[in-house]
């Protein structure tokens, strides 16, 4: 729920699709207005059924879209009719109708998703019926945001950055109180108090630092890290997401890198802010990445469910965090199916708290261990008292245990991981 959560801020001006929205009529733009009340009907009746909580923000930012969306189009048409010249503040958008109609596709696919999802929370109960009704509320956001794509490219409308989505200007504070300082003859702001004092050149009056401290998250650098228990089973759920390629003025959502630990797996996602066109009889999209200055490799990554990026999933993604724990930069292009590229380049400042907080949520070293180095580990825990069972150099549950009794004792985070500060505790020193 947290990545919802923590996206949702930046997907304000996103719209709903209903199948009316696309319903052959004699004026296109009445058709619209006509499903967008349909719709903003439909969202108030769910706002009136929830007092607070997940689904009824989810529901809010829904109804806050289409009020926007209604506007925008309502003066397009009024403007056609009075025969009027446009005169729009954003830049224009040139209509698109071969992207419109792979949009259309896009858009029923979407609309069987939320179908979906509408019938396992009619059929679920209890716990699981809240996680599936946020769900069925996500999915909505993402077709909202597939519907205000199909406009664009349909019929050219440029949809402004709402004022609410955005509050790149920092606080005013008073030039005469002990935490303000002077420089030159202007005044300089106080820290934020949700700054990472690390990293005083990284502008932390953007949104989504803001949420994060107001829901007691995490910041480190660029990341902000969200510590949580999984519903299903109350295992470490960590999500760390990076901001440094954080744009207010996108209405399709942040671009953002996750690194995320959800129930015991591990995964590294790429999120941008506009939809992609699926492959054809494939369900991954090309990668191209380079990590600092190195040689650019090229991969392929799995197609999100929202359209929305792609990411890798399990092990494959545990080596590529370790890969990334010294680094400064990453650049990545991701090549839809269509041949669009989207590319994006993440300041990876804080990374190493962020991965630390993944790798223990899912148990696993952020260092590159042999198996001589799982033996050592062994042996020095068995001879502690802390039974490893036979150092055979196999990470198991035996040796997770032992680790587990073991970082109890001294303090630590009780991971289970051989993590880099247990094993300065226990003195080993990988590789040798």
């Amino acid at each position: 729920m947290t990545i919802l959560r923590t996206l949702t801020a930046s997907l304000l001006i996103s719209t709903c699709l209903t199948a009316g929205a696309v319903a052959q009529e004699s004026s296109p733009l009445d058709a619209e207005i006509t499903a967008i009340d349909s719709q903003i009907s439909e969202v108030n009746a769910t706002i009136s059924g929830y007092d607070g909580g997940l689904i009824r923000m989810l529901a809010e930012s829904r109804r806050e879209a289409l009020l926007l969306l209604r506007t925008a189009v309502e003066a397009r048409q009024t403007a056609e009719a009075a025969g009027a010249m446009i005169d729009v503040t954003v830049p224009a958008v040139v209509p698109d109708p071969e992207r419109a109609e792979l949009l259309l596709g896009e858009m029923a696919a979407q609309q069987g998703r939320v179908e979906t999802a509408e019938r396992e929370a009619a059929s679920a109960g209890g716990l699981i019926q809240a996680v599936a009704l946020s769900r069925v509320e996500t999915e909505k956001l993402t077709l909202a945001q597939l519907q205000m794509a199909y406009l664009q490219a349909r019929y050219g409308i440029a949809f402004p950055v709402t004022p609410t989505v955005t509050n790149s200007a920092p606080p005013i504070t008073d030039p005469t109180s002990p935490a303000a300082m002077s420089q030159g003859e202007g005044v300089v702001e106080s820290a934020l108090p949700w700054a990472d004092p690390d990293h005083p050149d990284i502008d932390y009056s953007l949104t989504p630092f803001e949420q994060a401290h107001s829901e007691g998250d995490r910041i480190s650098g660029w990341w902000v890290i969200n510590e949580e228990r999984a519903a299903i089973d109350d295992s470490p759920s960590v999500v760390s997401i990076n901001y440094s390629a954080y744009d207010a003025r996108s209405f399709g959502g942040p671009t953002a890198l996750l690194a995320q630990c959800r129930e015991g797996e591990t995964s590294v996602v790429f999120v941008q802010d506009d939809f992609l066109m699926s492959a054809i009889r494939r369900d991954s999209f090309d990668i191209t990445y380079r990590i600092d200055s190195n040689p650019a490799q090229s991969t392929r990554w799995n197609e999100l469910t929202n359209s929305k990026g792609a990411g890798l999933f399990g092990s494959g993604s545990e080596g590529f965090l370790r890969g990334l724990y010294d680094a400064e930069s990453f650049f990545i292009r991701l090549t839809d199916g269509n041949g669009r590229r989207y590319d994006a380049e993440f300041d990876l400042a804080g990374i190493q708290d962020a991965i630390e907080a993944v790798a223990g949520a899912c148990g696993w070293s952020t260092l590159d261990l042999s198996p001589d180095d799982y033996r050592a580990i062994q042996t020095l825990l068995n001879a502690g008292g802390f039974e490893a069972g036979t150092p055979d150099g196999v990470w198991g549950n035996g040796s997770r245990n032992a680790m587990r009794a073991f970082q109890e004792q001294r303090g630590l985070p009780a991971s289970g991981a051989p993590d880099r500060a247990t094993l300065e505790a226990l003195g080993v020193q990988p590789g040798e």
